[in-house]
């Protein structure tokens, strides 16, 4: 990248600071207020929201608020016209009409004023938007699957759902962590399942649907360690879509039991240890292993 920018520093293409301005010119921003930061107090069930839904911003006395898409029972990502009508009013109220989609398939408000979250959270949590997982297990990012897309050896969403429905615990999520799961039904990877922390890809074998699981993805978030861009390593036979959600506990028990600390994140212990270890949790030991799935076509 470095011996690419050299090349192309200060060429023909290289836009000029009167370039920058009139590109500049062009976009309309919010006119923010000048505002103090604040603080503000509603409560236990606020405050988890606050933490994991409220993000930070550049200009004094806002923040940015997600809106997520990613209330147990719900497809993950999925909006009925009713709640797009009040998110609409929501964001000419709450954030100068401006309302953009995350490729985490969650909506963000981008301009919040920090005295009107308790408000908005009331409102979100009303509408059933207020799920504070963000970054958590069951903010899943999956594509349509079999279920719409002609494409898909696999179906996504029922898979989704049927983890959300395994770790519908908010205490326990907390508890787990930061991870990201994301879930593809071909190999067209729409639903990112090479970068999850925890990959998912359904894979078609003779007719049947079948789930391959990945770990050790990562989208390259920065952290306390830095941005950590990963693919995910396969961890072994594939499973019938019932096995799923036992397959995540398994991984969850392991990662639980070798973390150092709860700072420690689960893409970190795999790492840091490397997948042997989750691939005994799950298969047992390397006969069983072998013994347990018919022989598979290797994926490229």
């Amino acid at each position: 990248m470095e011996a690419e920018w050299a090349q192309v520093k200060g060429n023909a293409a290289t836009l000029s600071e009167q370039d920058l301005q009139r590109i500049d010119a062009r976009f309309t921003r919010p006119r923010h207020e000048s505002l103090e930061p604040v603080e503000p107090l509603a409560g236990p069930g606020f405050d988890n929201w606050a933490k994991r839904n409220v993000h930070g911003h550049k200009v004094p006395g806002y923040v940015a608020v997600t809106l997520s898409l990613k209330k147990t029972g719900v497809p993950p990502g999925d909006v009925t016209s009713e709640q797009m009508e009040a998110i609409a009013d929501l964001a000419e109220r709450y954030s100068f009409g401006e309302l953009r989609v995350s490729h985490e398939q969650n909506l963000i408000l981008a301009d919040v004023r920090q005295a009107d979250l308790p408000a908005l959270w009331r409102e979100a949590r009303a509408l059933g938007l207020a799920t504070p997982n963000v970054g958590l297990l069951t903010n899943i990012i999956a594509c349509p699957g079999g279920d719409f897309c002609a494409l898909a050896n696999a179906k996504s969403i029922p898979v989704a759902e049927a983890i959300q429905e395994r770790f519908d615990d908010l205490d326990y999520l907390h508890d787990i962590g930061e991870l990201d799961l994301n879930i593809s039904g071909c190999m067209n990877a729409c639903g990112h399942h090479h970068v999850g922390h925890i990959g998912i890809l359904g894979v078609d074998k003779n007719g049947e649907e079948w789930y391959q699981v990945e770990i050790g993805g990562n989208q390259g978030k920065t952290h306390a360690a830095g941005p950590d861009a990963a693919l995910g390593k396969v961890l072994g036979p594939s499973f019938a879509r019932a096995d799923v959600p036992d397959v995540i506990e398994k991984l969850i028990g392991c990662y639980l039991a070798r973390r150092d600390s709860e700072a420690e994140r689960f893409v970190d212990v795999v790492h840091r240890i490397g997948i042997e270890a989750f691939k005994e949790s799950v298969y047992g030991n390397a006969h069983q292993r072998a013994a347990s799935r018919p022989r598979e076509r290797a994926l490229a």
